[in-house]
């Protein structure tokens, strides 16, 4: 009977609660980051978030350029309207130089390209055809690609 005592004991599984750990660094961190844990744990996701800008973006389709533009416009008391009007102006004047050696290419490269959100991108395309029309630039959306008619 022994023998199987000590079994078992080996056999135990020991479980421990991340919740406990978490807690634990965080109480840790208390004076080194910050004063308060709400303040460390305020930090950590700041940290969080700048060393994993392209993850978000990519995970849950989150245009943070365009949320700092926002914050951006706000600071300076400007409206989101005209921030959002530069933005799209912007976009429509780097539009035709890149289609002069491109004939198509897949919405998500182009997004990286002039570096805004893929749905951003397909709103300038789509909402400002008239104006992309008149620099000369015939947009046509088919399967994923954004190619030039001539």
């Amino acid at each position: 009977m022994t023998s199987e005592n000590t079994e078992d004991e080996k056999k135990k599984r020991i479980t421990v609660n991340l919740d406990d750990i978490d807690f634990k660094i965080i109480e840790a961190l208390e004076g080194v980051i910050a004063r308060k844990k709400a303040s460390v744990i305020t930090q950590m996701i700041k940290e969080w978030i700048n060393q994993n800008s392209e993850r978000i973006m990519k995970t849950w389709d989150i245009d943070l350029a365009g949320i700092r533009r926002q914050v951006l416009a706000e600071t300076k008391g400007l409206s989101i309207k005209e921030e959002l009007q530069d933005l799209d102006k912007e976009v429509i004047k780097q539009l035709p130089e890149l289609f002069e050696t491109i004939n198509n290419i897949n919405v998500s490269e182009l997004a990286e390209i002039v570096d805004i959100n893929q749905r951003t991108l397909q709103r300038v395309i789509f909402g400002h055809r008239k104006e992309l029309l008149k620099l000369g630039l015939n947009l046509i959306y088919k399967d994923g690609l954004i190619t030039k008619k001539e």
